[in-house]
């Protein structure tokens, strides 16, 4: 089995590329589409069946062949450590996107050429990718404007507020409001949480549900006495 170099695939998990590693890629995983997560319902006395939908998704796996090659004991010690738990997954195939990944499955090492060995993992990965470059859709406002979600499904925004009193910020027609802040307070969509310096503050949140950004275009108002937001938009694709 022989590999070339400029053109070999690669992935990086939690920070660590597999290259650094030494391990070559025989097969990279299809490029998948989550399954959207739904209940058949049969009515007694009525003919077919009705659907009901969760909007929800289910998480997948993909697998990764690999191989390795006049591996040592330490070597091998050093990759087990690295593959195992959960970390942020990167594929050479999809290099702009970050999967949520687990591995909990076990690896057995194969041989196949005496000095070659290879191997298969499996990583079990969330429904949704986000931005590589999370750090560029980091967001300041100082002034009413709008925001665009550049993934296919809304996201969870993590919004910080600045100000002092009842403050509020409005998305797409819908206003969410925090009272007696002082200097600022986070609202943590992902987390349902709003909270400052580590304090829980949910009491204090006057809306029913959390902020989310819908594809495309969104209007956002803010309250006078916010000085400023910042935004973690969160942008995800299926």
């Amino acid at each position: 089995m022989r590999f070339k170099q400029s053109t070999e695939p690669y992935f990086i998990f939690k920070g660590i590329n597999s290259k650094s590693m030494r391990l070559l890629i025989s097969s990279m995983p299809n490029i998948i589409k989550p399954k959207r997560r739904t209940t058949t319902i049969t009515i007694p006395g009525r003919n077919g069946s009705e659907t009901e939908d969760s909007g929800t998704y289910e998480g997948y796996t993909l697998s990764v062949g690999c191989g390795v090659e006049n591996i040592t004991q330490a070597e091998l010690d050093k990759l087990w450590e690295w593959l195992d738990g959960s970390g942020d997954l990167i594929l050479s195939t999809e290099p702009s996107k970050v999967y949520k990944a687990r591995i909990d499955s076990n690896i057995t090492l194969s041989d196949m050429y005496w000095v070659f060995q290879n191997f298969l993992i499996q990583f079990d990965v969330e429904p949704f990718k986000y931005s590589v470059n999370a750090a560029n859709d980091f967001r300041v406002m100082t002034q009413n404007g709008t925001l665009y979600n550049k993934g296919t499904y809304y996201s969870e925004p993590i919004i910080k507020l600045y100000g002092s009193g009842t403050l509020s910020i409005n998305i797409n027609g819908t206003d969410y409001s925090c009272r007696n802040v002082s200097d600022y307070v986070t609202i943590n969509s992902p987390m349902q949480m709003v909270y400052r310096n580590g304090v829980n503050m949910n009491s204090q949140y006057l809306a029913r549900k959390f902020p989310t950004l819908l594809i495309g275009e969104n209007t956002i108002y803010f309250s006078s006495n916010v000085t400023k937001i910042e935004i973690k938009p969160n942008w995800r694709w299926l």
